[in-house]
C-alpha cells in the first residue's frame, strides 16, 4: 500500500534529489574542467606558482602537490548519493531521526559551498556553490515544517 506523504516531506526529496543532481553536475565540471581547477588552486599556493612558472600546466598537472581533484569529487560524489539514498528512504519511512542527520548533510553542504565562494575557482562553480547553499537552506526549511513534524509522529 502506498503512503501519502505530506507536501514537506515531498518537496524535502525533491531538494535532495536536486542537490544530489547539482553535485553530480559539479563533479562533472571538476573533470572537464580540471586545469581551471588546478590553477583555481595553484592560485593560492606558493609551490605550486612556482612549478607553473617552470613548466605551465603541464608539469603543474602532473606534480605530487597537485590533489586529484577528479578522484576526490567522484568519490565523494558516490559516497554522498549513498548515504542521500539510504537517509532519504529512513526519512520517508517515518525515522525521526533522520531529520536532524539530513539537516547536518545540508548544513555540512553550506559549508562547503561557502568555502567554494571564496576558493579562486571558475565562474561556474561559485555559481553552482551558490546554488548548493541555497538548496540546503531550502532543504532544512522543508525538514522542519509542522507538517514533516506531524509526519514522522504520525508513521
Amino acid at each position: 500500500m502506498a503512503r501519502d506523504l505530506p507536501g514537506s516531506v515531498v518537496n524535502s526529496l525533491r531538494v535532495l534529489g536536486l542537490i544530489v543532481a547539482t553535485s553530480g553536475v559539479i563533479t562533472l565540471l571538476i573533470w572537464l574542467r580540471r586545469d581551471d581547477v588546478i590553477l583555481g588552486w595553484a592560485k593560492g599556493n606558493p609551490s605550486a606558482q612556482e612549478l607553473l612558472a617552470q613548466g605551465g600546466i603541464e608539469m603543474l598537472r602532473e606534480s605530487p602537490i597537485v590533489p586529484g581533484f577528479v578522484a576526490l569529487s567522484v568519490v565523494a560524489f558516490v559516497g554522498f548519493a549513498a548515504l542521500v539514498l539510504v537517509l532519504g528512504s529512513f526519512f520517508v519511512g517515518g525515522y525521526g531521526w533522520t531529520r536532524p542527520v539530513l539537516t547536518a548533510t545540508a548544513g555540512v553542504g553550506v559549508l562547503v559551498g561557502v568555502v567554494c565562494l571564496d576558493s579562486n575557482l571558475p565562474v561556474v562553480f561559485v555559481v553552482l556553490s551558490a546554488l548548493v547553499i541555497v538548496e540546503g537552506l531550502v532543504l532544512s526549511f522543508f525538514l522542519w515544517q509542522r507538517e514533516t513534524t506531524a509526519y514522522l509522529r504520525r508513521v
